[in-house]
């Protein structure tokens, strides 16, 4: 549900380092953006976002620069079964026939360690905006990078459901929801 939304912003996490601004977008065959729900600490929603695009202007050498915007298709979610995907893009949940798209967009880059970054964003869900933090990893060669190979990465953020207006009456999963980015940016 949310998750999606917050797997947009795990693809922030892309903007790690980078030499003189490159634009990048997620290889589709090898990054899936998911989410994970819990109740009480146990999970009890997993799924994934299978539409999905992002721009990512990044710089490595000045990671500051960088400028991300994810979006992701609300009704593109799996989470195992038809009567589950209908639940999460259900009106009282993520309301895809109103809110067709989640969108992150960054507001600041910063490098944390020599391949890993924090992205302050913006996340939008059901036409709700709240600030979210992503932290992201570089899994790659940076110098291949440089040269134009695939950039591996994952990514992780979370963000609390009711603060978008989620599932206001659903009380099975916690209010953290979870996103996860993993996978490989390209050219």
């Amino acid at each position: 549900m949310l998750h999606r939304l917050s797997l947009v912003i795990f693809a922030l996490f892309l903007a790690g380092p980078a030499a003189a601004q490159a634009t990048w977008r997620f290889d589709r065959a090898s990054t899936e953006i998911s989410f994970v729900a819990r109740r009480f600490g146990a999970v009890v929603a997993t799924g994934r976002f299978e539409h999905y695009d992002g721009t990512l202007a990044l710089d490595f050498d000045q990671p500051e620069k960088s400028r991300i915007r994810v979006a992701i298709e609300t009704g593109s979610i799996k989470a195992g079964s038809a009567l589950m995907d209908g639940f999460i893009t259900g009106e009282s949940m993520l309301d895809s026939g109103h809110s067709p798209t989640a969108s992150f967009n960054s507001v600041s880059v910063t490098r944390t360690g020599e391949r890993s970054l924090q992205i302050s964003g913006q996340l939008t869900i059901r036409s709700v905006t709240h600030p979210i933090l992503v932290n992201a990893v570089v899994d790659g060669d940076l110098d291949k990078a440089r040269r134009g190979e695939k950039l591996p990465f994952h990514a992780s953020g979370s963000f609390m459901r009711p603060a978008f207006g989620i599932g206001r009456d659903v009380n099975v999963v916690d209010d953290l929801v979870e996103i996860a980015i993993k996978g490989q940016l390209s050219r």
